[in-house]
């Protein structure tokens, strides 16, 4: 039930399929206690092999659709649905949003926890509103929470709030879709491969595009069902003018980064971690994926620990070269 394929256990796992079993967990009290909520899988780690306590399964994996026959549709997800198949269904029908997406695993669920994104599109541009279980002492009930509501921001939303944990859960995830959309190129790699195609830009279709975000991913990350991974596994670095300069001052180089609308400066994390020398580290069967260092990979036989002393010697690496600390993106699981 993870990507990384690495084993794992917990002291109990319950599915729910729908709003009403979440009520039946709360009203026998199953949820008052401490539990961890698991989608796909795609961005945990158990860093000792086993959790003691109830991991919680999202089982609904149903679509729905509102207002078909408009210009801007509505696929409702339950949260068990795999991102990838939304996007998949979603550019079968012609439909224009989910198709950056595309190749990402995990849930959408999961997805919609993280704010997960690639190829210059975020879940937060798609998503129309949640339904969500409200897991509140006298409270445990379901709620629809509208996309502003949910506090979207670089790989984070009011789920991820630790004060919340476990008293927000995901049942199903609405996206707003368009029939007259255009493609989203703003990702350099995207827009080269769509431009080496040569259609005419009214000949693109989400399809075509979907397609071309799945054949960038092959070539660089690895296929989970062949390799253990977690994808992406370190966020970008945000920092101000000031510190980037400070950076370059420091390394005399000019990381690869572009710049926000608010001023500050993302870098490529890749970029760091390659410039820091770090790509040929291995701690036991853990490894750096060779055409894209962001990712960590069980070669096979890699243990929780291993992934973890392997994350933590990047860091450090990355750090100490650039005085930038890194941030996994995966959660560690203890």
């Amino acid at each position: 039930m993870t990507t990384f394929g690495i084993p794992a256990e917990c002291g109990c796992l319950v599915e729910y399929a729908s709003a009403s079993d979440l009520e039946t967990l709360y009203d026998q009290r199953k949820l008052s206690g401490d539990f961890l909520l698991i989608g796909g899988g795609s961005n945990l780690l158990f860093v000792n092999g086993s959790y003691p306590g109830m991991l919680l399964h999202c089982a609904d994996t149903s679509i729905d659709w509102l207002h078909d026959s408009t210009d801007e549709p509505i696929m409702v997800c339950g949260a068990g649905v795999t991102l990838d198949d939304a996007c998949c269904i979603a550019a079968e029908r012609g439909l224009w949003g989910l198709e950056n997406l595309s190749g990402i695993p995990g849930s959408v669920g999961g997805a919609a926890v993280q704010n997960a994104g690639a190829y210059g599109v975020e879940i937060c541009d798609v998503v129309n509103y949640l339904e969500v279980f409200f897991n509140e002492e006298g409270e445990g009930c379901l709620h629809t929470m509208d996309c502003a509501d949910c506090r979207y921001g670089y790989r984070s939303s009011i789920f991820k709030s630790p004060e919340l944990k476990g008293r927000r859960i995901i049942t199903k995830v609405a996206f707003r879709l368009r029939r007259n959309g255009k493609p989203m190129l703003s990702y350099t790699a995207l827009g080269r491969h769509i431009e080496a195609l040569d259609v005419a830009a009214d000949a693109i279709t989400p399809a075509l595009l979907r397609q071309a975000v799945l054949s960038i991913r092959d070539g660089k990350l690895p296929h989970p069902a062949e390799t253990g991974s977690a994808g992406s596994f370190f966020k970008n670095p945000v920092v101000t003018a000031g510190e980037y300069d400070a950076i370059c001052r420091r390394s005399g180089m000019e990381p690869s980064s572009h710049r926000l609308d608010d001023g500050t400066i993302k870098l490529s994390a890749a970029w760091l971690i390659d410039k820091a020398g770090c790509k040929s580290f291995t701690v036991g069967g853990a490894a750096l994926w060779p055409a894209q260092p962001l990712v960590l990979v069980n070669r096979g036989g890699a243990t929780g620990r291993d992934v973890a002393t392997l994350a933590e010697r990047v860091i450090d690496t990355v750090d100490r070269r650039f005085g930038v600390r890194l941030s996994p993106e995966v959660i560690f699981v203890k």
